[in-house]
């Protein structure tokens, strides 16, 4: 059993998407490594291991993350990369941590998240496993206390409505053979260290492609040291899959994850999909 911790990043036509595979046995160590690497940040810039990490704020010096005005002060860009880059380090240290990106040139997220289930479907089905997924998103208000009891239904309704292409994409997966088991999980990524972990990664991965790919992304101005951070995770990228741990998705490959060798004829809907 895997869990998949997932972050979506890119701009304008091209979209990517990062998950973070760990099995069930070695999500223990990848929380020790990434909390020894938020212990690094705490004592070496003073950003609380409560602060959320967004490496898009990380690294364009958003915000004052440091717990001092003169910690803060001192927090500048080649700090920033320098923490970006300490949390890949500390992340590398996880030999059961598998990385995949999936990107496309779309500017619908739902289109690359459809691609990234229909790949790890077909990679849980070669390894004989099963895997959950958890992806950043709202799951309602945090506190309704002061709501009345109409407004806060609807901001729940609300969360529900936009977590539908992602329910879809997991509902039109053959019942009789899926391998993502469940919805997708949203998670809050105030909350949680490893929708913040597949965001760091995933920011980097954007700009690895940025270096790669100007075309898809002609405004861009790629961190090259982004890209370095990126490559720490060569040996955990998921093998056999796509170039530097990235899938790019096509009409061809698009077509092909839809008629998957093992579905053997017509596939078998969800009953729960119309729902």
């Amino acid at each position: 059993m895997y869990f998949c911790y997932a972050d979506d990043s890119g701009a304008d036509q091209g979209r990517t998407l990062t998950g973070l595979l760990v099995p069930e046995e070695g999500w223990n160590d990848l929380l020790h490594c990434w909390l020894e690497g938020r212990r690094g940040l705490e004592e070496t810039w003073g950003i609380s291991k409560n602060t959320e990490l967004h490496a898009s704020n990380l690294v364009k010096g958003r915000g004052r993350p440091c717990a001092t005005a003169e910690q803060n002060q001192r927090f500048g860009r080649p700090a920033r990369l320098a923490a970006h880059d300490l949390m890949m380090r500390h992340l590398a240290r996880c030999a059961s941590l598998r990385v995949l990106t999936v990107a496309g040139r779309t500017a619908q997220i739902a289109e690359v998240y459809q691609g990234f289930v229909d790949h790890l479907e077909l990679w849980a089905l070669e390894r004989d496993t099963r895997m959950m997924i958890m992806y950043d998103g709202q799951v309602g208000p945090e506190d309704t206390s002061g709501m009345a009891q109409e407004d806060a239904q609807k901001l729940w309704e609300q969360a529900v409505r936009n977590a539908s292409p992602y329910r879809a994409a997991h509902r039109r997966l053959p019942l009789t053979t899926r391998r993502i088991l469940e919805d997708p999980i949203m998670q809050d990524s105030r909350y949680s260290q490893f929708i913040q972990a597949a965001d760091m990664v995933g920011y980097a991965a954007f700009h690895h492609l940025g270096l790669t790919h100007p075309e898809v992304w002609p405004k861009m101005n790629p961190v090259g040291a982004m890209s370095k951070s990126y490559r720490r995770l060569s040996q955990h990228w998921l093998p056999g899959h796509g170039t530097d741990g990235i899938v790019w998705l096509d009409a061809d490959s698009a077509q092909k994850r839809r008629n998957p060798r093992h579905a053997g004829g017509p596939r078998e809907q969800d009953p729960l999909s119309a729902l």
